[in-house]
């Protein structure tokens, strides 16, 4: 499979045989990075257009091709991708289709090919194409909302009109009962197979192999019963067979509602969906779920959701620290971890995890639209084990002004962490989805 396709646009007055002959130079860079040329008619596909200007005079015939295409339910168009080489009018025109895709509502990516060997080039067309690529992905996204947002995140409860509008994902209400009957009925279906009460829990019941590897593998566990590991499992199973029903890329649970109606936590089945490849996030917090699909489309990895507990200024050059907490992380982006319960309940099953120092990317999401978002770069230094927080813990240095940023206009509670340095193009996402980084 190609990593990308891309159309060859050229002015009629050239035909056929001096169009190759000017495209023949440039076929080996496409094709060594991957590039399949295709007609016209099958340049988009699924994903944002590619175009190669071949020559000037092609204004009209790219404005033409995209006009003809079916419309697309998101409100934006895709951003164009336009390669120009420095010979034939291929610069002036492609300026030209970016300046009309602006004044359209869109956005263009404009890479100039200087030579068929041009390093710069080819840095630039890799990184439009995981761009393309995670515009397409999140457009495309279904994320749940099963229940509603939590009573106290009175700024992160935007719907799916915002979502729709900003982002080009769709979001889809989930009843908390069909969550609830699910986790009956897996239960039920459990009884029923060790031939016992279906109201039975621990000890009879039996662990899954997942939870016994997650058991397995932590450094040490305190305070969850046999009966907490079984409910907390049972929760996976059911969330995780409601995200394959409903085909959701990803996931924001009201939570709290699970410890009064059941008496566990699902932050051990929010943990294992991230892992899963299921995006999955707490409270019901709708930006932070965004930014959670989001992050991952940009490194390719899950990323932690958590509160910011405090954040300290050292007053000179912009440098602070954020410690973050959260009872839920995605197995993955841990070095080791602990077994311990929900921090503010003392029941269920929580991750209690340790991380690697490395580069993270911190991210917020929010406005009444959800088209406002703080990035920022820093250094994973530590994770301490506060008694007094969430079970996992994370202390972020920052080297610039990005904590004065986020403290003069605070988007909202909750903190996404990225693992990897990938600001410039969260940056550049966000101007080819005309997103404003507050």
């Amino acid at each position: 499979m190609s990593e990308f396709s891309y159309a060859v646009v050229s002015s009629i007055l050239h035909d056929r045989a001096a169009v190759e002959s000017i495209f023949s130079t440039f076929e080996p860079f496409f094709s060594g990075l991957g590039g399949s040329r295709v007609q016209l008619d099958r340049a988009a596909g699924g994903t944002p257009p590619f175009f190669f200007v071949l020559t000037g005079g092609t204004e009209g015939i790219v404005l033409e091709y995209l006009r003809s295409l079916p419309p697309r339910a998101a409100a934006k168009p895709f951003p164009l991708v336009l390669v120009a080489h420095a010979r034939h009018n291929s610069l002036p025109a492609a300026l030209e289709i970016a300046a009309r895709a602006r004044q359209e509502g869109g956005s263009a990516i404009l890479i100039q090919l200087r030579s068929p060997d041009d390093p710069a080039a080819g840095a630039s067309l890799r990184e439009a194409v995981a761009l393309s690529r995670a515009v397409a992905a999140m457009r495309s996204s279904r994320i749940g909302a099963v229940g509603e947002p939590s009573d106290w995140l009175i700024a992160s409860s935007q719907g799916a009109p915002a979502l729709a509008a900003s982002w080009g994902a769709a979001l889809e209400s989930v009843d908390l009962g069909e969550l609830t009957a699910g986790i009956e009925e897996v239960r039920r279906r459990d009884a029923r197979e060790r031939g016992g009460a279906a109201g039975a829990t621990a000890p009879q019941a039996p662990l899954s192999e997942g939870m016994s590897a997650f058991i397995g593998g932590a450094d040490y566990k305190r305070e969850p019963a046999a009966e907490d590991f079984y409910k907390s499992d049972t929760i996976y199973r059911a969330l995780r067979s409601l995200a394959e029903r409903r085909g959701l890329d990803a996931l924001t649970l009201r939570c709290f509602d699970i410890l009064t109606l059941d008496g566990s936590t699902g932050c051990y089945a929010l943990s294992r969906l991230a892992d899963d490849g299921i995006d999955a996030g707490c409270e019901g917090d709708v930006p932070s779920i965004v930014a959670l699909r989001w992050m991952r489309l940009l490194t390719g990895k899950p990323a932690w959701m958590a509160n910011p507990s405090e954040i300290v200024e050292d007053g000179g050059g912009g440098r602070g620290k954020i410690l973050l907490a959260h009872c839920t992380v995605p197995k993955s982006l841990l070095e080791r971890y602990g077994v311990r319960s929900h921090f503010e309940s003392g029941k269920g099953v929580a991750v209690a995890g340790k991380f690697a120092p490395c580069p993270v990317t911190l991210a917020r999401i929010g406005g009444v639209g959800l088209d406002e978002a703080w990035i920022a770069e820093g250094w994973l230094e530590s994770s301490p084990s506060d008694e007094g927080l969430c079970r996992t813990q994370a202390v972020i240095r920052l080297d610039s002004g990005d904590i004065a940023r986020f403290l003069a206009a605070p988007l909202g509670n909750h903190i996404v962490v990225g693992f990897g340095s990938c600001a410039a193009a969260a940056r550049r996402y966000l101007a080819l989805e005309h997103l404003r980084e507050i």
